[in-house]
């Protein structure tokens, strides 16, 4: 990813910490992702501040919001840039203070390690563009939409 911590693999205690955060993330929140990215993005953080007090689970939770909205942007699921780099950003500062490798938190969450890690670098160096939101409501049902969105009440 961005930047590259020893290799190292990670004890017993601290694989088997961050793979059940991970998949208690991916258990409560992935299934949200298919038709409502913010609510995934939503139940990926209230998961992550819930495990503040536990860095290693904080962080099992995080990267697999990244994972799981990487998975999306792959077939362009609306926002999931978004959510990828700003989950992606989180996970790397969280790493670093940790001293955790990316090989070693990239095994925590099955799948292809090197093209991950490749996607996570393309995405820092490449950020998403922030599109700007507004407020759309109708019949009493409001919703956020880009801001470029014309004509619509």
């Amino acid at each position: 990813m961005a930047h590259s911590a020893s290799g190292a693999s990670l004890d017993l205690q601290k694989q088997h910490s961050l793979e059940a955060a991970s998949k208690e993330a991916q258990d409560l929140c992935y299934t949200l992702i298919y038709r409502d990215t913010n609510a995934y993005a939503q139940c990926v953080r209230k998961l992550r501040d819930e495990k503040k007090a536990k860095p290693l689970e904080a962080l099992g939770v995080t990267y697999f919001g990244f994972v799981g909205a990487l998975s999306y942007m792959r077939v362009s699921q609306e926002g999931t840039d978004q959510i990828a780099y700003e989950f992606l950003q989180s996970a790397l500062g969280m790493q670093k203070k940790l001293g955790i490798g990316d090989e070693a938190l990239c095994s925590t969450v099955p799948g292809n390690c090197p093209v991950r890690m490749a996607q996570g670098r393309q995405l820092m160096a490449n950020p998403p563009q922030k599109i700007p939101m507004r407020m759309q409501c109708v019949a009493g049902v409001c919703r956020l939409v880009p801001a470029a969105d014309a004509g619509a009440p």
